[in-house]
């Protein structure tokens, strides 16, 4: 009988931290090299936000490993077969994305603005892995319900993308930035995210057929369906779509509600 792994919250959190950051960098890159002067802000606040939670999410990962020099192992002895080597690697290197583009985005004026474009596209890439790679490491494993979730990179992938400007839309409102241009740009983009990410857990659930059980009819199913479903992408889309006057942080807290418990309830399926 396999073992499940000793996971608790630490794990989900990193996990949850980990995609806000890599949406977060996508977000400011786009914003960065295809929008106007006054997405300044948007960019600003997703290149240092994902700095912060990458720094975090280092700091969680240390927690999780018990000691530093049990990380600092990881890190120094790099294994191409191991998920959790390569995991430690792309958290550093996009560690170092994240803090370039922001310095420069606070920085050197239009004058570095061509270099800082082109080096956020690239540092996309390495985002984009921290927000995937541990839907796929969890489907890497030989235990029932992961080994079977063949899209869980790509359910994490979305729910990063969202999950980011979300936390983005959050702090633009916070700051007072919510009557701005990038303010309308974001909800927009989060919108198709969200209804994009709505598409893949379905066809996550499709695909995993009889092994959803533990999502969908067993203990974790109210909130599964409850939480994540109808909280975390429902009812900010319907709140988007119809034009409901509420304040714009509380679909963007939605968002994030329900990406935490989308990791919740897949780490503790087997948890």
């Amino acid at each position: 009988m396999l073992k499940a792994p000793d996971w608790h919250l630490l794990i989900v959190w990193y996990f949850f931290l980990g995609g806000i950051a890599g949406g977060a960098y996508f977000t400011a890159a786009i914003a960065d090299n295809f929008g106007s002067p006054r997405d300044k802000s948007v960019f600003r606040i997703g290149y240092v936000l994902a700095l912060l939670l990458i720094g975090l999410c280092g700091v969680l990962l240390i927690l999780d490993l018990g000691t530093p020099s049990r990380f600092l192992k990881m890190v120094m002895n790099f294994r191409f077969w191991n998920p959790m080597s390569i995991g430690a690697w792309m958290l550093g290197i996009f560690g170092i994305f994240a803090f370039v583009s922001s310095a420069l985005s606070f920085a050197g004026g239009e004058g570095v603005a061509p270099f800082r474009r082109r080096l956020s596209l690239l540092g996309t890439i390495s985002g984009f892995f921290i927000a995937a790679y541990t839907g796929v490491l969890l489907s890497g494993t030989a235990l029932p319900f992961w080994t079977d979730a063949r899209l869980m990179g790509a359910l994490f992938l979305a729910s990063g993308a969202s999950t980011g400007m979300a936390a983005i839309s959050l702090l633009l409102y916070l700051s007072g930035e919510s009557a701005g241009e990038g303010f309308g740009k974001v909800k927009r983009a989060d919108r198709y995210t969200i209804m994009f990410e709505i598409v893949v857990l379905a066809a996550f659930l499709v695909l995993l057929g009889g092994a959803a059980g533990p999502l969908v009819s067993g203990q974790l199913a109210p909130l599964f369906w409850g939480g994540l479903v109808v909280v975390g992408l429902v009812i900010p889309l319907l709140v988007d779509l119809v034009g409901l006057k509420l304040p714009g942080a509380v679909p963007a807290a939605l968002v994030l509600v329900g990406g935490f418990i989308l990791r919740y309830v897949i780490v503790m399926a087997n948890a």
